[in-house]
């Protein structure tokens, strides 16, 4: 029985998952993504993911990889690489893992690895025109059309986690409305506060006035930049993944009370999902190729 292994490298995890010949996941694991030095150190670390899973499944045959950053999908190499990954630019893990192991191998970009995997076992199967946006470290986008990801000419669309910049704080829309940046500001502006993204939300479900005016301004920033997509694209849906999308409806609800504000009454007609897969449908995506 041939098997495929699925590598997701953010800016926090990274995820290995080996898929069976039914495109199940059968193994899974994940590892704290290293800091810094990341043209070095993330290569590392998933050769040491592939030197176990090799030596546990004899028969893998492909790797399909999703990772953060501008992906050229035909050289493998990261072309660009925001703040979340300092020094990444420059890594070519196609290319490693091909010379290394001799087996075959696919690259994407995660979100767009993300919206591949939502659209073929996820919350946007049978939608074929959709934006899917990952809230985490950073934020980001891909726009999925007529089955196809629309990579743009520079591999560069859909990265809508660099724009909204604000002149005033010098700050871009995922440097104010991404998880990270919401858990800073937890900490910082909630006295005592020491938990994660679950327990903030869960005390805001509770009534914690504090939590829940922090989590109101925050869903506010993310309608702002869902706002632009949906004048700029008109999808049918638009996916939220990334941690926080297990949230769900708790979440879609404080994203719509803001939502209407930045946009002409009556213009909308795109529906908000989360993601279905959670933080598996970028591992899904990026396996899709061998499977399709």
């Amino acid at each position: 029985m041939e098997h495929i292994i699925g590598i997701d490298v953010g800016g926090t995890e990274i995820k290995a998952a080996v898929f069976g010949p039914d495109a199940q996941i059968i193994y899974h694991q994940k590892v704290s993504t290293p800091a810094g030095e990341a043209h070095i150190r993330i290569p590392e670390a998933v050769i040491g993911i592939m030197d176990n899973l090799m030596s546990q499944y004899g028969d893998i045959c492909g790797v399909g990889i999703s990772t953060a950053g501008v992906v050229d999908t035909r050289s493998g190499e990261i072309i660009f690489a925001g703040g979340t990954i300092p020094s990444y630019k420059g890594t070519n893990l196609k290319q490693l893992i091909q010379e290394r192991y001799g087996i075959s191998v696919t690259i994407a970009n995660d979100v767009n690895a993300a919206a591949r995997g939502e659209w073929w076992k996820g919350a946007a199967r049978g939608s074929d025109h959709f934006f899917c946006m990952t809230l985490g470290t950073g934020i980001g986008g891909c726009m999925f059309s007529s089955g196809q990801i629309v990579e743009g000419a520079h591999f560069r669309a859909g990265e809508i986690g660099h724009s909204l910049y604000d002149k005033s704080t010098g700050t871009t829309y995922e440097q104010r409305a991404s998880m990270s940046v919401l858990m800073k500001r937890a900490r910082q502006e909630i006295v005592g506060f020491t938990g994660d993204g679950i327990e903030l939300f869960e005390r805001a479900r509770q009534g914690d006035k504090a939590c829940g005016q922090l989590i109101g301004s925050w869903t506010e920033e993310i309608a702002r930049g869902i706002a632009e997509m949906i004048l700029y694209a008109d999808p049918s849906i638009i996916v939220i993944g990334g941690g926080v999308s297990e949230q769900k409806q708790f979440l879609l609800d404080q994203i719509n009370a803001h939502l209407a504000a930045y946009l002409p009454p009556g213009f909308s007609q795109t529906q908000l999902v989360t993601a279905e897969l959670g933080n598996k449908a970028a591992l899904y995506g990026a396996v899709y190729p061998y499977f399709e």
